[in-house]
């Protein structure tokens, strides 16, 4: 019985969650823009992954339905071929981390699939991919939960690389990485945006909060220009945690089991 309702639930989700109506995507002139279903990438061949990773999260796309199923691949949609899962496996010290993570879109097949596109991906620090980052993944959802939709942006910093790993393809390995976080409605706007190194993160998520405005130094990207300009420049100039929460509720999002198997 238990199993019936979870697969009415996979039917559901699959059929009520429209492909993603972002109307906030950054502007930089640097790389190929790729739209998949549930989420728009712009794409770096000079250094093989995205520029920026865009997608809105809904509070019904948090239910885990499909089980993970780790189907990395080239992505067909960039036309100067992406890096490939082997180059990955050439340097045991960072993952194929990904920008907008599985875990969020686990409500159907096709969304999770998705999300395993190595246009996707971004050689982070082991250490910093299964720890702070994994963390500051479940805090994103816990925003979702709290706050209803949210606009996501995520991405590695691709300036002053040094360093780059791979076998077919050289791909280059940042030093920080970014997310930002947006909750924009008629009546009100906040956001919130991280900055980590690629390493071993042992602060708090707190201590990573930076401005939008330092993101857009480092990276020469233009984050919300669709925004009015006088929320956008309140927004993005401010350091501002005192409207988000760090804890983690719990809640039936979080914790119900995937029963349903992708081919």
């Amino acid at each position: 019985m238990k199993l019936f309702f979870r697969i009415v639930l996979f039917l559901c989700l699959t059929n009520s969650v429209n492909a993603q109506q972002f109307n906030y995507m950054p502007l930089y002139n640097g790389g190929t823009v790729v739209n998949h279903r549930y989420y728009t990438l712009s794409y770096s061949e000079k250094h093989e992954q995205p520029y920026w990773v865009a997608y809105e999260l809904k509070p019904k796309m948090l239910y885990k339905v499909v089980k993970r199923k780790n189907n990395f691949r080239t992505d067909p949609k960039v036309k100067t071929g992406s890096a490939t899962y082997t180059d990955y496996k050439s340097a045991p010290l960072y993952d194929a981390g990904h920008m907008l993570c599985s875990r969020n879109m686990q409500f159907s097949c096709e969304s999770m699939d998705e999300t395993f596109y190595m246009s996707n991906m971004s050689p982070q620090h082991k250490d910093l991919n299964r720890i702070r980052w994994a963390h500051l993944e479940a805090l994103e959802r816990s925003m979702v939960e709290r706050n209803g939709a949210l606009y996501v942006i995520c991405g590695p910093v691709l300036k002053d690389i040094t360093k780059t790993i791979g076998v077919k393809n050289k791909v280059s390995v940042p030093n920080y990485y970014y997310k930002i976080i947006l909750k924009h409605t008629p009546k009100a706007t906040k956001c919130i945006a991280f900055l980590m190194p690629n390493e071993k993160c042992p602060q708090p998520l707190d201590a990573y909060v930076v401005s939008v405005d330092c993101i857009e130094d480092m990276t020469g990207i233009d984050f919300f220009p669709e925004l009015p300009d006088d929320i956008e420049n309140r927004i993005e100039s401010k350091i501002n945690t005192t409207n988000w929460s760090f804890s983690k509720p719990r809640s039936n999002y979080a914790y119900n089991k995937p029963s349903v198997k992708c081919n």
